[in-house]
């Protein structure tokens, strides 16, 4: 479970933004948005099932979920995934000459096996600076490594670390400098770390719906053809005014010929080297439509469904999984190809305790203002991204405005009320 999350000199983000899933105490309606979880040491304390970010295009929307998408990968790969000088691939604020020479920030505060934790690090484009990570198993605080690198000696110190942390110095001369002690220590089987460490691998997800990015439809078609999940991909399919009432799956061998003009020499040889030559098998996907007058009729889903049916399809499975097992997703452009009452209906899926009895948490960028009619989402879950004039990006809750109870939100955010709008006084101008 996501409860806090921190950046600074990332990308469009300039100063430290705060993006927070701690619940109000202002809210007392739609208590399905609430996940009312017991942590030591916050009494009293609930957490949000989801938030949604707007702004104007360019803002930083995107950004903030791609902070968290690198501090996510930096954990999970930079042990395994980076060779030693390899760039880390943080990307400063470019826009004025101090920030672009100082390292990016992050901080993440989550919980994992009921286990708060609060993990951070500062990087630059070449080394990490610093790294701690801090758990909260009883409440008060705990230690478990702080290390700092210091530019005259070129090396790291290493503060003392709790009692109750297993202390392993043969792991720190392992890491490197363009790697985390998180991801090294799991690599070696330190329990601890292997703890914090299998949030990021395991709970942590993020689905892209910008009109550029492929999402596949592979999960779900493999799903269909389950018959654990079958019926409720078909219940979704069906009750989304889409037309369709069944899918046919079928698995095959791929083209070999067509595969050999299409994937560069290199491409082939790796795969006849690990034998995925063999093992290949391309998915065939017909969804049937009821018609008029006559049997339904199957339409080949990649040269005869709608875009908007094809993101559907390719959304609900990973929807549903993420139901299943309490996963935080980031959704970028959630809107993308589909009818905002369907976007609608799907986060409805995630924001109430029937459907979500695990905790799934959905972090979303939108634009769609019919998501601010207070029947979907608490006051305390939207935000707002706006650039300043230098090109920086303040991210700012909807609480900031202390909206009344029955405020209209979306008429509110369109006439500019709560900013994060396009600023064009006389318009677009050719």
């Amino acid at each position: 479970m996501l409860i806090e999350f921190k950046v600074a000199n990332f990308r469009s983000i300039r100063e430290e933004q705060t993006f927070s899933l701690v619940a109000g105490n202002v809210d007392k309606e739609l208590t399905g948005c609430v996940i009312g979880r017991e942590l030591s040491g916050l009494s009293g304390v609930s957490f949000l099932k989801g938030a949604a970010i707007y702004g104007a295009n360019a803002s930083g929307k995107s950004n903030l979920i791609n902070a968290v998408n690198f501090l996510t990968q930096f954990v999970q790969r930079s042990a395994t995934k980076m060779q030693p000088g390899d760039p880390t691939g943080a990307e400063p604020f470019k826009l004025d000459r101090d920030s672009a020479s100082k390292p990016s920030e992050f901080e993440i505060t989550f919980v994992a096996e009921n286990n708060r934790f609060v993990f951070g690090f500062s990087v630059t484009p070449t080394r990490v600076v610093e790294e701690y990570l801090v758990a909260y198993p009883k409440g008060a605080p705990q230690r478990w490594y702080h290390r700092t690198y210091n530019a005259e000696t070129n090396a790291y110190e290493w503060a003392k670390p709790s009692t109750a942390f297993k202390q392993d110095k043969s792991l720190q001369n392992k890491t490197r400098e363009n790697s985390l002690f998180l991801s090294v220590g799991p690599q070696f089987n330190h329990v601890q770390l292997t703890q914090a460490f299998n949030w990021f691998k395991n709970n942590v997800r993020f689905i892209h719906l910008s009109a550029d990015a492929m999402l596949h439809p592979g999960f779900t078609a493999e799903l269909v053809t389950k018959p654990a999940h079958h019926d409720r991909i078909m219940s979704l399919l069906k009750s989304a005014d889409i037309g369709v009432i069944d899918a046919q799956i079928q698995e095959k061998e791929f083209d070999m010929e067509v595969l050999k003009k299409t994937l560069s020499e290199s491409m082939l040889a790796t795969l006849e080297k690990e034998g995925g030559m063999k093992s290949m098998k391309q998915v065939e996907i017909n969804l049937t439509h009821k018609a008029d007058g006559m049997e339904p009729v199957a339409l080949d889903f990649d040269d005869e469904e709608s875009a908007g049916t094809r993101r559907f399809f390719s959304l609900i499975g990973p929807w549903t999984d993420i139901l299943d097992n309490g996963h935080t997703v980031f959704v970028d452009e959630i809107e993308t190809s589909l009818h905002p009452i369907l976007v609608k209906e799907l986060l409805k899926l995630l924001l109430c305790s029937k459907n979500n009895p695990k905790g799934a948490q959905v972090v979303f960028t939108t634009h769609n203002p019919i998501l601010l009619d207070g029947t979907l989402m608490r006051r305390d879950q939207v935000w707002f991204t706006e650039k300043s004039p230098v090109g920086a990006t303040h991210l700012y809750p909807l609480t900031d405005y202390q909206p009344r109870k029955d405020e209209a939100l979306a008429k509110g955010y369109l006439a500019g009320r709560y900013g994060a709008i396009p600023f064009m006084p006389e318009g677009l101008k050719l």
